[in-house]
């Protein structure tokens, strides 16, 4: 118990260090000092301190106010919301989901399940439930709520790059309910139509491609440059070592040269969808 107690103590500190450092940065951005951003948005200099050096925590209203403040058009809300709103979201997971909010790009490999990214509802609902048979209902509910949450970022006037590389056998996967697939692939269809989003599928005819160690996920974060992340059934991990990063980014375009082109890609889902009957 006291180990897990200090883990999140550890979590905690680190989600406070970085939005401290998302505030700094962003503050910079805007040519204010601690006491201009403080005045702006009604609130102490001391607090603007205390959140920059990762000190403390705070409400949500004052991040608003200085979101609106720095003109930060949600960026510094959405961090604080990612790491401490607690909207269903574990823990291992935090530093990836507030990268999320930030990043300029995000390349996605899905060898088993749609990413949580570009989840509908319904399909986000009953992954969480299969994930989590002993779950109450209010637990998942919340679950879907961080996704739909992380999901704004696509709606923003300047979402970040996004590449998601999907294994076929994702799309071949049923449910008790088929409608369930049906709407997860007719969003599929429509967000391959969106600037700045491609999705291409790696048919499962490949031979021994290199996806087959599982999905993973590069993020792309001004100044702090490409990540990956990496996920297991309990337990996920953010590996920043330069080797590593690369060797995932040849992957990754090992496994784009795979995947068929766009056009051919939505066709390919196109007749899956067809098909569930």
């Amino acid at each position: 118990m006291g180990g897990e107690m200090k883990k999140t103590e550890e979590s905690e500190e680190a989600a406070r260090l970085r939005f401290g450092r998302l505030l700094r940065k962003l503050r910079g951005q805007a040519g204010l000092s601690q006491q201009e951003i403080a005045a702006l948005a009604t609130v102490s200099q001391s607090l603007v301190s205390d959140l920059e050096l990762g000190k403390k925590g705070t409400r949500r209203d004052p991040v608003v106010r200085l979101d609106r403040a720095l003109t930060a058009r949600g960026v510094l809300v959405d961090a604080w919301d990612a790491a401490f709103s607690g909207t269903g979201m574990t823990a291992y997971f935090r530093e990836a989901a507030e990268a999320e909010q930030t990043a300029v790009k995000i390349r996605d490999y899905s060898h088993g399940l749609v990413p949580g990214l570009i989840q509908v509802e319904d399909y986000a609902r009953v992954i969480g439930e299969l994930s989590k048979p002993e779950a109450s209902t209010e637990v998942i509910d919340q679950i879907v709520k961080a996704r739909k949450h992380r999901q704004q970022i696509l709606s923003r006037p300047h979402p970040p790059t996004l590449t998601v590389l999907l294994d076929e056998v994702v799309l071949l996967r049923r449910f008790r309910d088929r409608q369930v697939m049906v709407s997860q692939i007719d969003h599929l269809l429509d967000l391959s139509y969106r600037p700045r989003t491609t999705i291409q599928i790696v048919p499962i005819a490949t031979e021994g491609h290199a996806g087959l160690g599982g999905s993973f996920t590069l993020m792309e974060v001004p100044d702090s440059g490409t990540f990956a992340y990496v996920e297991s059934q309990e337990t996920g991990v953010s590996l920043k070592q330069a080797e590593v990063v690369a060797s995932y980014d040849r992957i990754f375009g090992d496994l784009r040269s795979a995947a068929l082109p766009v056009p051919a890609s939505r066709t390919r889902m196109e007749e899956i969808r067809g098909s569930i009957t």
